[in-house]
């Protein structure tokens, strides 16, 4: 008689078949937890990365800027003020009047009534002929910024006569220019700087130095955005707040010179020969609650100083801090 051996008949038991299950329930759960985390972990560095080229794009913009300001012109607004929308917490402005073009000055008016018109050494790409928008004229700005931004200077019998804006005191450093001419034959190494009246600059510059300047800019933190606006006026005060439907809650301003809202007044001009009062985004995703966006060291008229940017981006629970300083040039 034959027999059946029994290794034909060997197999799993019911525990060999729990424990592969286990083991293997487990090495999916791992497999899955690591492709998680190693997902989150590339989602959040490209949240990140975005965070930190939207950030840098918007830091070096305003460092571009501001390395091309007005020496002495820059200022910013302090932080908790109380009934400026644009200026709760974390909320801050920086202000600044933007250079056009330099060269040296020959014959202004440093005393007496002063004089419309006066030589400068011709402008290299030249101004000569018509320009878009207002420019003005500065000479050797002082330590009081203040008076730079002094356009809103009215007298009698209108303290806000807005039609003669911006009116300038006549012994400041800055009056607006109505037309840059050339004097040739006389000279042509000469252009004549024509003013809209006369006017009596505050102080001579040590180098002659000369500036043609634009309308003042400002870059503003706004709850999570940065704004850039421009082309909104002259103030000895800084302007800080928004137009709202037709008013703006600066004492003895017209609404045509609070910073613009598009949504309130679109880009629109108070007169045909302005450019357009803009108010441009460019960056949001901002946290900057409890800390000071913009900070500008001690300026003199013998010393540089160094304004310091700091920004906190916050985005799907990720938050990036970029700090950046640039050299404020204050000595004209």
């Amino acid at each position: 008689m034959k027999t059946v051996s029994s290794s034909r008949y060997a197999g799993f038991t019911i525990i060999e078949i729990v424990v592969t299950i286990l083991i293997t329930a487990i090495l999916g759960v791992g497999m899955v937890s690591y492709i998680a985390d190693s997902a989150d972990s590339l989602n959040n560095a490209s949240n990140r990365s975005k965070m930190a080229s939207a950030g840098r794009t918007a830091i070096d913009r305003m460092a571009l800027e501001l390395h091309n300001a007005l020496p002495r012109s820059i200022r910013v607004t302090p932080l908790g003020t109380v009934g400026d929308p644009l200026n709760a917490s974390g909320d801050q402005c920086i202000e600044f009047i933007p250079v056009r073009a330099a060269t040296n000055y020959v014959n202004p008016s440093f005393s007496g009534g002063g004089s419309s018109s006066f030589n400068v050494i011709e402008f290299s790409p030249s101004l000569e002929g018509a320009f878009e928008g207002r420019l003005f004229a500065a000479i050797f700005p002082t330590n009081n910024t203040a008076i730079l931004y002094d356009g809103d200077n009215f007298s009698a019998p209108a303290p806000n006569n807005y039609s003669e804006w911006p009116n300038f005191p006549t012994r400041r450093p800055i009056q607006e220019i109505t037309s840059i001419t050339d004097t040739a034959p006389t000279d042509s190494t000469l252009s004549v700087i024509n003013l809209v009246k006369s006017h009596r600059f505050r102080r001579r510059s040590p180098t002659k130095r000369f500036f043609v300047v634009e309308q003042p800019v400002s870059f503003c933190v706004v709850d999570d955005k940065l704004y850039r606006y421009s082309n909104y006026g002259f103030f000895a005060t800084q302007v800080q707040q928004e137009e709202e439907t037709g008013t703006c809650d600066i004492t003895d301003t017209d609404p045509d010179r609070c910073l613009p809202n598009y949504a309130a007044f679109g880009a629109t001009s108070p007169t045909d020969s302005d450019p357009p009062r803009t108010k441009t985004l460019v960056t949001d995703s901002i946290d900057n609650s409890g800390r000071v966006a913009f900070n500008i060291g001690t300026q003199s008229l013998t010393r540089n100083s160094l304004v310091k940017i700091e920004l906190n981006f916050s985005s799907e629970g990720d938050s990036l801090i970029l700090n950046h300083e640039v050299l404020a040039r204050s000595v004209p």
